[in-house]
């Protein structure tokens, strides 16, 4: 564990998980290398040629995770619920324990419970009760309401608050809800148990769940509470790509954004996910954040400069990392003709043809045959 000043010279505690194998090899000068970057580039390293890419990164350590008493807010409580699913899910080879399901299908009902409830009672207090009109800030206060069920809390989300929840959301909260009054109260058997079928209905509540928290819950937080969720959305994100009920989930979703822009669509760096896009200025929505930094990730929700995305691609997703002399300079990205950034990368592949090798630019989208 290591500290170092956050914002506000507020003491940060970062834990360094699982990275190994960085070369001593300085990164060039001029690229902005993130804080946080899923496998990043610890104290200014960039890693040497391995044979797989680091799966965990460096998170920092939540209030909740230091001793002390369990003070848990609405929002803060339900991220931690989901920090605990996605702890339970990810996997490097697929499989998951039975127990692991168990505890996933648990946390998320939880989670998924608190959450939505925050968002009624950023409302108004008393919608989380059974009966609104009964409601009483000591009982609000003390935890000894009687709360309204999940069934309602989405009536109520729609009805008053103004929420649409699709059919298939529906469908799999209240699917997620079955599940969990099983496991709590008898048992998860029969063709309910099939494994398959829980995750994929953990996919589909977590894929609501991050969209209904960054348009729903976010604008509502307070400073120093978006600065505590922001630790937590970091480790949720960071775990998601590592379960692939999930991915797949995700990539279904983004199939109508990612589909017309196949041609300028990567593996993205850090989730590796074929989902980054650099986006050009003759896009409906471009605006001056896009113009520095063009190259989104859709899946981990990753904003990039061009010259970090390049070399993100390079050592990443091509694994050219090993520098052999002072005079080589095989790895690094060429000057793009058309944008005269040093960003375009030989044998890159785009979704729309990925068996063909492309020169492709993470400045302007351009490509070219190699």
């Amino acid at each position: 564990m290591s500290q170092a000043a956050g914002a506000g010279g507020a003491e940060e505690i970062v834990g360094h998980v699982g990275v190994s194998g960085w070369a001593d090899v300085d990164v060039p000068s001029g690229l902005a290398i993130p804080e946080q970057h899923h496998a990043s580039w610890i104290d200014g390293d960039v890693p040497n040629a391995f044979e797989e890419p680091p799966q965990l990164a460096k998170y920092r350590i939540r209030r909740v995770e230091l001793a002390g008493d369990p003070h848990f807010p609405p929002v803060e409580n339900g991220l931690d619920y989901l920090v605990s699913v996605v702890e339970s899910l990810e996997s490097q080879d697929g499989e998951v324990s039975a127990r692991n399901l168990k505890y996933a299908v648990l946390h998320l009902a939880a989670g998924t419970e608190v959450l939505l409830k925050a968002r009624l009672q950023y409302e108004h207090w008393s919608l989380v009760f059974n009966q609104p009109g009964n409601a009483t800030r000591e009982a609000l206060a003390d935890g000894s309401l009687t709360s309204c069920t999940p069934d309602e809390t989405r009536q109520r989300l729609t009805n008053i608050v103004g929420i649409q929840f699709s059919a298939r959301q529906t469908k799999a909260l209240a699917s997620l809800a079955r599940s969990r009054n099983a496991l709590q109260h008898y048992g998860l058997v029969g063709e309910n148990a099939d494994a398959r079928r829980v995750e994929t209905m953990t996919a589909q509540v977590l894929n609501f769940l991050i969209g209904f928290i960054e348009t729903h819950l976010w604008p509502h937080l307070k400073d120093e509470e978006r600065a505590e969720a922001e630790i937590a959305m970091e480790r949720i994100r960071g775990g998601l790509h590592m379960i692939q009920a999930y991915v797949d989930e995700r990539m279904r979703d983004l199939a109508p954004q990612l589909g017309p822009v196949r041609d300028r669509t990567v593996q993205c760096p850090d989730c590796l996910q074929w989902a980054l896009v650099t986006v050009r200025d003759t896009d409906p929505d471009w605006d001056l954040v896009k113009a520095a930094y063009p190259a989104y990730c859709h899946f981990c929700d990753r904003r990039m400069h061009p010259e970090e995305a390049a070399l993100g691609y390079v050592f990443y997703v091509l694994k050219r990392g090993r520098i052999n002399t002072a005079d080589d300079d095989s790895w690094t990205p060429d000057k793009c003709p058309d944008c005269k950034l040093q960003c375009m990368v030989t044998d890159a592949r785009t979704t729309s043809a990925p068996e063909a090798a492309v020169n492709f630019c993470f400045g302007c989208g351009q490509s070219t045959a190699t």
